[in-house]
């Protein structure tokens, strides 16, 4: 296993750069003082996801060690992805504004921008919010992992859990059903399409394979028999505990002080 310590850095290491990237893109879309709705809108996914950059900064090095070391790497190149959506979207703000000064949008630029733009436009917002929630979901897990070593595997545990899983289920449908969408521009994608037309919609298939594998990643983590075994480990070895007949999925059972066997049924 990776030096939790080094693991907690390069995490943190990747989320300065990111958060550069997202402020740089946000300064610019707050000085487009008449900028139209979808632009005003997509500062607030900004801020969001700003603030969900910087709650990785939080997770120390025992956490880190315990979500281990794919989860780890899964977010770095996830951060990464975001910093690229922003730095992209940015070089492309800049150009569609360029007959724009001082803040404010010319006609033809916010004819541009508000209606011939809106679906590249929408595509970052997408692309935020699935950051945002796998980001968001790093955290979450990683403060569940804590509460089991602390001890805490009482029925609001359990109801964590499961509510974490479903959050996360939910949005692994939408990141999925999102990647294929951009899959599907790719196929029909011209041979005579703009370089910067390709260059984006695999910048966008990055960012959404990114998230994905995170995702899935983090429900691996919230599933019976690996929680379980992550209270063993936190809580010494007392008694045995069973989840019933199967061995997948999320299991309740209720756990009396530490854990040396566990067994999670035949399917």
């Amino acid at each position: 296993m990776a030096d939790p310590l080094n693991v907690a850095a390069s995490v943190v290491g990747i989320t300065v750069p990111a958060l550069h990237a997202t402020r740089l893109l946000l300064t610019d879309l707050q000085e487009l003082k008449d900028a139209p709705s979808t632009v005003r809108h997509l500062q607030e996914d900004l801020r969001a996801l700003d603030a969900a950059i910087k709650s990785l900064q939080e997770i120390d090095d025992t956490k880190w060690a315990v979500l281990g070391q794919d989860v780890a790497e899964n977010t770095k190149t996830t951060v990464g992805t975001c910093q690229t959506a922003c730095t992209f979207f940015r070089a492309d703000i800049q150009h569609w504004t360029r007959n724009s000064t001082a803040g404010k949008l010319s006609l033809r630029d916010r004819a541009s921008v508000g209606f011939f733009k809106r679906d590249r436009i929408k595509s970052l917002t997408e692309q935020l919010q699935s950051c945002k929630l796998s980001i968001a979901s790093v955290v979450n897990v990683a403060v569940l992992y804590a509460s089991l070593r602390n001890g805490h595997v009482a029925e609001e545990i359990r109801t964590v859990v499961s509510s974490r899983q479903t959050e996360i289920t939910d949005a692994i449908r939408t990141t999925k059903d999102r990647l294929q969408a951009v899959e599907d521009s790719i196929t029909t994608l011209d041979l005579g399409s703009r370089e910067r037309d390709q260059q984006t919609l695999g910048q966008e298939h990055e960012t959404f394979a990114a998230s994905l594998e995170l995702l899935q990643e983090l429900l691996a983590k919230l599933q019976a028999e690996t929680v379980a075994k992550a209270t063993a480990q936190s809580q010494g070895s007392v008694g045995t505990v069973t989840f019933g007949s199967q061995n997948s999925g999320f299991q309740a059972g209720q756990i009396y002080g530490g854990v040396t066997g566990i067994s999670f049924g035949n399917k």
